[in-house]
């Protein structure tokens, strides 16, 4: 068989799935289809191998290192899997390594292949030291990856670490409350990396929804959508409604009744497009809306359940996952973020429930609410 040019992929989580396995795997060849723009790829004994054809190897690479499922990938040769071919194939295209101590690393995911793993590797090796490559087991400077499949043998130089988790669509669909800040972004990518489908809510500070979808909003869902393979929405919400009434509550409350009003709005979306949960950008006493008390003060109006995957992160491991994930510079852009025009000076920590629902009933919050909702906009990506 002459050697063809593939891409091996490696799938994590997926791997340990039941009689489902093929569910997830099935939702993670659609998600390569759409990042890489290759239709041709194929379930073969643990791996998935993707036929590029004629497409290009940066719009692969890129799109396989931003779906979530993979847990490494490599672009490879595959051949037959004969001694002679896997050797054949090794010393036709690593003679740059010839000046390189090598081992070779071997799976045999096809056991009735009447070699052992070692064996491959040990008869492989020899061939190549004949032809001139060194062999070090103990001190190696480069890797040989080569794994046994039912008729063929794939060949690889190196690896690249993908995302991990699960693909999307395979969990479920949420509706992460965003923020211009540095968290919420953060947060949402988590909930992608465990297979969720992720909507968004942000309320807006702007007299019209034009003006927010012209504002670093937009920016920021967009570099989330390029890890989203599925359609993402943004409901978009003006919040001037809430604003005008705000002077009617007592100030040091008025962040936590805000943050009950969001997920008032959020109770209603949700009811209507089949949201499964909410998500926020939480950490525990890292604000004065984030201490306990009012954490639960807040959560008492949600009907749904509320996600906070960075409940446990400082901010120094948040600012390195947005830098990774390409929200940080968007989120420090300045911006007037609704959390930060309602907030007074020295807001309360421990806002009692009940305290919080007198404030409600005194402004009329469902009307407020309804009001909200009219003018709200949605915005596919």
């Amino acid at each position: 068989m002459a050697a063809e040019r593939v891409f091996n992929i490696h799938v994590g989580e997926i791997s340990l799935k039941g009689k489902n396995r093929r569910v997830f795997e099935q939702r993670l060849i659609d998600n390569i289809r759409i990042a890489t723009g290759c239709r041709n790829i194929k379930s073969a004994m643990g791996r998935l191998i993707l036929f590029p054809g004629s497409n290009g190897n940066e719009r692969i690479v890129d799109g396989l290192k931003r779906t979530f499922g993979i847990e490494w990938f490599s672009e490879s040769l595959r051949t037959g899997n004969s001694i002679g071919e896997i050797t054949d194939t090794i010393t036709g295209n690593a003679g740059g390594m010839k000046k390189r101590k090598i081992k070779l690393d071997t799976k045999r995911a096809d056991k009735k292949y009447p070699l052992t793993s070692m064996e491959i590797s040990k008869k492989v090796g020899m061939e190549l030291e004949r032809s001139g490559f060194e062999v070090d087991l103990e001190n190696p400077e480069e890797w040989i990856f080569i794994e046994v499949v039912k008729n063929a043998a794939i060949i690889s130089f190196g690896k690249t670490r993908g995302l991990g988790g699960l693909p999307v669509g395979s969990s479920g669909k949420v509706l992460s409350l965003l923020s211009g800040g540095i968290d919420s972004p953060v947060s949402s990518w988590l909930m992608m990396k465990r297979g969720c489908t992720v909507d968004m809510l942000h309320l807006h500070a702007f007299p019209t929804n034009d003006k927010a979808r012209k504002s670093k909003i937009i920016r920021l869902v967009e570099k989330l959508k390029e890890y989203h393979p599925l359609k993402m929405r943004l409901f978009l919400v003006p919040y001037g409604a809430f604003y005008e009434k705000s002077f009617e509550m007592e100030a040091r409350s008025e962040l936590v009744v805000f943050r009950r009003f969001v997920l008032r709005l959020a109770n209603r979306i949700a009811e209507k497009n089949g949201h499964l949960g909410f998500v926020t950008g939480d950490s525990v006493g890292q604000v004065a809306s984030q201490t306990l008390e009012n954490l639960y003060a807040t959560s008492a109006v949600s009907e749904y359940p509320i996600y906070r995957p960075l409940v446990g992160h400082d901010k120094k491991e948040i600012i390195a996952l947005a830098e990774k994930i390409g929200t940080y510079g968007i989120s420090i852009e300045e911006y007037k973020d609704c959390c930060s025009l309602v907030a007074e000076r020295h807001p309360s920590t421990k806002v009692k429930a009940e305290q919080a629902k007198k404030e409600e009933e005194k402004i009329g919050i469902d009307k407020i609410v309804d009001e909200a909702l009219r003018k709200m906009e949605i915005v596919e990506f």
